[in-house]
């Protein structure tokens, strides 16, 4: 199965990433620039077979999208299971951070939640195979490439790989709109699995039942929720500043 990425960034972070197999790069004829000739040289060096296209080419295969007249045929993200995204923080010697998105149907909040969980050093991301977007194109669109770099897990049934997670030594810390103890007070030094869940239900009843507890983002005005992609960074945010982790 192929995927047609399109966007500066999502193709070239998915030649550096080197994780997709390409089949091949489009480029418009009318796009000349430094941007795009570092993207060209990259590809060269991976032995990428490039094609260069009439404007209409990129209309006609992707509408309206935002393509900056780049595109590229590439096979499908390749997928992981939780024992990776675990022995990647092992491997770092780091404490385990991992993201568990219910009910993210968004591409564009998809693509924000995963930008920002690879800035803020997430090992690894749990999707369930329902009621969640799709990792599209769109997505990596989104996430501005940073899908082409951090793992990813989708599984059957995100209560049991809750579950497996926590018989590893992980707590799993559910967000809430206005229950659980503070974000700002609860100790964040330990490993952890993160659960957002969509703007519109929430965490679904079962998934929360099976979190160790629940935490709220404090709010100097209550309303019924905060854009899941903005409670993602804030939660990420507070746990790199109690770990201290911060690079720059």
């Amino acid at each position: 199965m192929s995927d047609l990425l399109y966007g500066i960034h999502p193709v070239y972070e998915a030649l550096v990433a080197g994780r997709r197999k390409f089949k091949t790069l489009y480029i418009s004829k009318n796009r000349k620039t430094k941007v795009i000739e570092t993207l060209l040289e990259k590809a060269r060096s991976q032995g990428v077979p490039i094609q260069y296209k009439e404007p209409g080419y990129f209309r006609s295969h992707l509408g309206s999208s935002v393509h900056q007249g780049v595109a590229a045929e590439v096979r499908g993200l390749p997928l992981v299971d939780e024992g990776t995204i675990l022995k990647k923080a092992e491997t770092e010697s780091e404490l385990p951070l991992i993201l568990a998105l219910d009910g993210i149907v968004d591409p564009q909040n998809l693509g924000s939640i995963i930008r920002t969980a690879l800035a803020m050093g997430v090992h690894g991301i749990i999707l369930p195979k329902a009621r969640s977007a799709p990792l599209s194109p769109a997505v990596s669109k989104a996430s501005a490439g940073a899908m082409e770099h951090i793992l990813i897990a989708r599984v059957s049934n995100l209560v049991a790989a809750l579950k497996g997670l926590k018989k590893a030594g992980l707590w799993v810390m559910g967000t809430a709109v206005r229950s659980g103890k503070r974000l700002d007070e609860a100790d964040l030094n330990t490993g952890l699995v993160i659960v957002i869940g969509g703007e519109d239900q929430g965490i679904r009843p079962l998934v929360q039942k099976t979190c160790d507890y629940l935490v709220c983002i404090p709010q100097m005005k209550a309303i019924d929720s905060l854009n899941a992609s903005v409670a993602a960074a804030i939660v990420l945010y507070e746990i790199g500043r109690q770990r201290k982790t911060y690079q720059v």
